[in-house]
């Protein structure tokens, strides 16, 4: 699962958050504010697991009123210094070229190997991990087509958007008709990574919070799920080789 080569972060502190689901909100923006406005007073890095907004459905979005003030919180962040990366989710998997020079956020693929020291860490929306749920898989295939990508590029908003919305309504609707099986990460894929040396699995998409410690001796890692960033305002952070969770106050951005 691993493709692109490891990075690792420029700050001494990392936070990781996913599942925001912006949708226009006040309630959605003044979460990110938040949420910068901690990483640049603790000089931190932020890594965003997917699924910032509701939905993304190509650059055309970057020109339409529904996320104009989260653009412009994140232009105002990574201006002012703040090192942000976004893995694509589910449903924001169209941020490409035009969003990174939009909001200076650097934008990764799919999965990410992480250097953290010498610890190495898997970095990913989730999704990957629903093996069993065919459907989804098929869809997720189709909509990351090359023909679907242009389409929701060079197609006119008007066209675009109303589609992206009917299958957001679909997705939703899906998803209750679905075994909760299916809805669960496939535990083998992530061992399947510890084996291959990874001692730390960081993502989101499950919408639970998972927090266990590793076996190293037993080669083991540890498998860590995000709670939704919407839900609480948490985030995942590491500093000086420990983990924890942390909830952000009411800080702003100035």
């Amino acid at each position: 699962m691993i493709d692109a080569a490891p990075i690792e972060p420029a700050a001494a502190t990392c936070y990781f958050a996913s599942d925001f689901h912006l949708d226009g909100s006040a309630r959605g923006e003044s979460g990110l504010r938040r949420l910068l406005a901690a990483a640049l007073r603790g000089r931190a890095e932020l890594f965003i697991l997917g699924d910032l907004f509701h939905y993304w459905f190509g650059r055309q979005h970057l020109q339409m009123p529904m996320y104009r003030r989260e653009l412009a919180l994140l232009r105002r962040a990574t201006g002012a210094g703040v090192r942000v990366s976004l893995l694509p989710g589910n449903r924001d998997f169209l941020v490409e070229g035009a969003f990174e020079r939009a909001t200076g956020v650097r934008v990764l693929p799919d999965y990410q190997e992480l250097r953290l020291g010498a610890e190495r860490v898997h970095l990913s929306h989730g999704d990957l991990f629903c093996t069993r749920d065919i459907g989804y898989r098929r869809l997720r295939r189709v909509l990351r087509s090359k023909m679907v990508v242009f389409s929701a590029h060079h197609l006119p908003s008007w066209i675009v958007h109303p589609i992206a919305k009917m299958l957001r309504r679909q997705s939703q609707r899906s998803v209750g008709a679905k075994k909760k099986a299916d809805l669960e990460p496939n535990l083998e894929a992530v061992e399947s990574l510890f084996a291959r040396g990874f001692g730390v699995v960081v993502c989101g998409h499950f919408h639970r919070l998972r927090f266990e410690d590793g076996a190293p001796e037993a080669g083991r890692g540890r498998f860590l799920i995000l709670e939704p960033y919407e839900e609480r305002g948490y985030v995942l952070t590491w500093q000086q080789g420990e983990w924890r969770q942390m909830r952000l106050a009411g800080e702003d951005l100035e």
